[in-house]
């Protein structure tokens, strides 16, 4: 049994209905939905002249996390209370969700390349299930579906309409048949100004981060818990603040480096003068 519950702590998943030990802060945020893109969401849920909006659209969140520069992980199928729901998604669905990260990523500017993000399928478990029944099933990979036939056709993306994948997923509960649960992760990694990928070659003094327009064309930051909307001049003005101080930074960085070559060569001389 030992055995059996480290090969379950070593495999990450959740349990339906536990309220999950993080909280919303600068790098984590939670989401009950799927909608990616402001295009998805259902009009139902959009502000109107009388009513707040109920849902805004993930990418604002992924958008800010990007121009913070610290990264962040968005959690779909956790509300925010922390509490664990999950999403039903078929193999189909799970492409779709892939899909539809890589297209939004590709309408901002400028684009989001691959390297600086990740999704993960994190399943969902009932409150009563055993650790060799969640060993089980999240070992099960996506081999064990018999039919990957469709995986080929291309998804709807940019609407709050059913695309095919979805419409499948309905035929499939009709016929009792019900889809695992999924917590999805997005992750936007930390800027890494050492990476290859992120340099271009010019070789300046700060490598900063990109500052990326969402799909709508607005830039949102990350304070605290919140999402919050930024002007150009408030870019501006964080830019070359972000700039100065790091300038600042790496110049002291120097000045000892500096310092350091100094006392090491006198210290050099005084041992040739001791010989000689």
């Amino acid at each position: 049994m030992r055995d059996m519950s480290q090969k379950v702590k070593k495999k990450h998943y959740y349990r339906r209905k536990d309220v999950v030990t993080i909280e919303e802060d600068a790098t984590h945020e939670f989401k009950g939905h799927r909608n990616l893109a402001v295009e998805e969401l259902p009009p139902w849920t959009k502000e109107t002249k009388t009513t707040r909006a109920s849902r805004k659209a993930v990418s604002r969140s992924l958008n800010a996390f990007l121009n913070t520069g610290k990264g962040g992980t968005v959690y779909l199928g956790v509300i925010d209370n922390g509490t664990v729901l999950g999403l039903k998604l078929t193999l189909y669905q799970k492409d779709h969700v892939v899909a539809s990260v890589q297209d939004l990523f590709s309408r901002y500017h400028p684009p989001v390349q691959s390297h600086r993000y990740k999704v993960k399928f994190v399943p969902v478990f009932g409150e009563g299930s055993t650790e060799e029944e969640v060993l089980r099933l999240i070992s099960k990979s996506d081999s064990d579906y018999s039919d990957t036939s469709q995986r080929h056709r291309t998804h709807e993306f940019r609407t709050y309409h059913y695309c095919w994948c979805d419409k499948d997923a309905f035929a499939q509960v009709n016929m009792g048949v019900l889809s695992p649960d999924y917590v999805i992760e997005i992750t936007i990694k930390p800027w890494d100004p050492d990476d290859p990928h992120n340099t271009d070659g010019v070789g300046t003094v700060v490598n900063q981060h990109p500052t990326h327009e969402d799909e709508e064309g607005n830039v949102y930051m990350r304070r605290q818990a919140s999402v919050v909307k930024y002007s150009l001049n408030d870019i501006a003005q964080l830019t070359r603040q972000q700039v100065k101080e790091e300038c600042e930074a790496e110049i002291r960085r120097l000045k000892t480096e500096i310092a350091s070559l100094s006392c090491q060569s006198d210290a050099e001389d005084q041992n040739m003068n001791h010989k000689s």
